[in-house]
């Protein structure tokens, strides 16, 4: 885009509807937060449909919502990094252990954050759908496949029937394929891609649970969710998965897994012992 996005609103303002106007008004306003938001909640913080900012996103010849916020992003880069965790960011000048406290700092942020975010009756009716289940499958794209990996890798120990999958073809067969009651355990930072939402449709058509670990509790897979874990620091779009994300998200997956634990912790005991005498064979 060669002319920057907020200069292009305010030129373009005139011929903007009376709705499009409302979300220029907000934007110039909060800049900085629109970078963060889901389209959801600019539309409910717009008072417009979502329909609408797709729609103005379109005028202003941009694909959608998130190329919107990569082009805020861009327009802001003068006056801050690009990459660094929000609050932390990294310059130039920092000497290497400028860079390691930083980096802490940030990663404390977003686990105190993540803390904070999180409910209570979420966890306990997130491990309650975990115990009733037959299966449990835990899914993820892109960075978030790597906390799903994770979290299998963790209940993995505790229980047989948790299950994981990275290829997307094979993760769509696996949720056709669910039992009433199953439970799939999904990673996603926006709640708001288009892989997520067709899994809801197959979990939905299939009578299995969903428990969804994402940022946004107004996002358009958390609307269909059985249960909801927030967590995540606000992320510059130009992120792309920032390492306090999925952190946050692994503090989440050690909390549902201690809670689930706690409900019988001598089957866990028990299953955990023969993994470990399992894997004493695997040492040198």
């Amino acid at each position: 885009m060669g002319k920057d996005i907020i200069a292009l609103m305010i030129q373009e303002y005139e011929r903007f509807t009376r709705s499009e106007r409302k979300i220029v008004d907000y934007v110039l306003e909060h800049q900085e937060e629109t970078q963060y938001v889901s389209i959801t909640d600019l539309s409910a913080q717009c008072g417009v449909a979502v329909s609408t900012v797709s729609l103005f996103c379109r005028k202003l010849k941009l694909a959608g919502f998130n190329d919107f916020k990569l082009e805020l992003a861009r327009a802001a880069l003068p006056a801050r990094a690009a990459f660094s965790e929000p609050g932390s960011e990294i310059t130039e000048g920092d000497s290497a252990a400028a860079v390691m406290g930083k980096v802490l700092s940030a990663v404390q942020d977003a686990l105190n954050n993540a803390y904070h975010m999180l409910s209570e009756q979420e966890i306990i009716r997130a491990a309650d759908l975990l115990r009733r289940a037959g299966q449990v499958i835990c899914l993820g794209q892109g960075n978030h496949s790597v906390v799903a990996l994770a979290a299998w890798a963790q209940f993995s120990t505790t229980s047989p029937k948790f299950k994981t999958i990275q290829d997307s073809h094979m993760q769509t067969v696996v949720l056709s394929t669910l039992a009433e009651g199953d439970a799939v355990l999904y990673f996603s930072y926006s709640g708001a891609t288009h892989e997520l939402l067709e899994a809801v449709e197959v979990i939905r058509n299939r009578g299995g649970k969903l428990i969804l670990v994402t940022r946004y509790p107004n996002s358009p897979a958390s609307a269909y969710a059985d249960a909801v874990l927030l967590c995540g620091p606000n992320e510059q779009p130009f992120q792309f998965g920032s390492t306090s994300a999925l952190i946050a998200q692994l503090y989440v997956v050690e909390a549902l897994l201690s809670e689930f634990i706690r409900r019988d912790p001598e089957e866990a005991e028990q299953n955990r012992r023969s993994v470990g005498k399992a894997l004493t064979q695997k040492c040198v």
